[in-house]
């Protein structure tokens, strides 16, 4: 079955903006993250504009964005 990828940040420089993928039946979103060398922790994971954890597994024609998690900020003391 196909489905899209969307990623960004550095993953979008270091594969592509946009992947359309052929995964087997009952793959889990972390298993396919995993054959692709990117850790599911660092990314906010998002189906159909919908989060989920990892354990997901995408149907026919699911939409997956992968949203850096951002870290750090301002503390003004």
């Amino acid at each position: 079955m196909k489905v899209k990828l969307r990623l960004y940040g550095e993953l979008a420089l270091k594969f592509s903006p946009y992947l359309e993928l052929e995964v087997k039946e009952d793959t889990t979103i972390g298993e396919l993250l995993s054959g692709l060398r990117i850790s599911p922790r660092e990314h906010h994971i998002i189906v159909n504009e919908r989060k989920v954890n990892e354990n997901y597994k995408p149907k026919e024609g699911d939409e997956i964005k992968l949203l850096p998690v951002v870290y750090g900020g301002y503390s003004h003391i």
